[in-house]
């Protein structure tokens, strides 16, 4: 193990060290501008596939392809940018699906307070890690409508699911509805999002949970490879890039975004996305496109038909 030793630079001389590497910059000033309010480890990110090759294995050359413009660099950062918003939007309006779906029917079927009903439930240990996590979480929750319970009601001790729900992350909502025993509540669901089964339903959501952070975060995300794969939904076999697909084609972004698109038209059959979405895409090379999963001709897949 080494000891880090880099010295911090200005941003005046982070600019002079790319130009010196080869960057190709006709204003100065404005590159240290984006340095200074994006800063350079987060650019660096995008200026990666703009660089050589390395001949020492996974270590960066630093040195960029001949005729690499700063402007190409910040092209791909700002396409990153809405492709995260984009994401985000769609992650959001079926993350407030799933919410409403989940707590009303199980409210409906077992009364306000369903949810801190243990024999509702397959994992009793799981159930009390999540209650607990929701009665940590209460105590500091500023919301209006929380607030308004602690000062209106003593008992139950929490609020009702519906309120519940509300301070809810995908992951922690995916969590619940795994552990929910109800068939009948989780079949009600799976239909409405368009999934064949209950199981594919919880894989999917699941899956997605670090898609959603990656946005929420403001993390890279265009040719980011994630570890949780996809279910295999017959449905969409058409359109998604296959499990066994080489260089882990089918962990890259473009699978996630078919199914993205897929339950956005289970919920929402005349809404607009998909077709923001290619547009988006329409903006930057072909050959990035490449490196977000996306197989050749896909445009011509089933999902992608406008």
């Amino acid at each position: 193990m080494n000891s880090y030793n880099k010295p911090p630079l200005s941003i005046q001389q982070q600019a002079q060290l790319l130009q010196d590497r080869g960057l190709i910059c006709n204003d100065t000033s404005r590159l240290e501008k984006y340095l200074s309010s994006i800063g350079y480890y987060r650019l660096s990110a995008y200026w990666l596939p703009f660089e050589l090759p390395s001949s020492c294995g996974p270590s960066r050359n630093h040195t960029f392809l001949p005729n690499t413009q700063f402007e190409d660099i910040l092209s791909l950062y700002i396409f990153d940018r809405k492709l995260r918003l984009l994401v985000m939007e769609a992650i959001e309006r079926i993350e407030v699906a799933l919410r409403a779906q989940w707590s009303c029917a199980l409210a409906l079927n077992r009364g306000s307070h369903a949810y801190m009903n243990p024999i509702l439930f397959k994992n009793p240990r799981q159930h009390i890690q999540d209650l607990a996590k929701i009665d940590r979480e209460f105590d500091n929750n500023k919301e209006k409508f929380i607030q308004h319970y602690k000062e209106n009601y003593s008992s139950p001790p929490l609020p009702p699911i519906w309120a519940v729900v509300e301070t809810m992350t995908l992951g922690t909502l995916s969590r619940w509805l795994a552990n929910t025993n109800n068939t009948s509540i989780k079949k009600d669901i799976m239909r409405a999002f368009g999934m064949p089964t209950i199981e594919i339903l919880e894989s999917v959501f699941h899956a997605l949970t670090p898609v959603r952070n990656v946005c929420a975060h403001h993390n890279r995300l265009w040719n980011r490879c994630f570890v949780l794969a996809l279910p295999h939904i017959k449905r969409l076999k058409d359109s998604l890039v296959p499990q066994n697909s080489p260089n882990h084609q089918a962990l890259h972004l473009y699978n996630y975004l078919v199914v993205i698109a897929a339950l956005m038209r289970a919920i929402n059959p005349s809404s607009s996305w998909v077709n923001r979405l290619i547009d988006l895409l329409g903006t930057i090379d072909s050959r990035y496109h490449n490196k977000m999963g996306f197989p050749d001709g896909w445009t011509e897949r089933q999902i992608w038909k406008i």
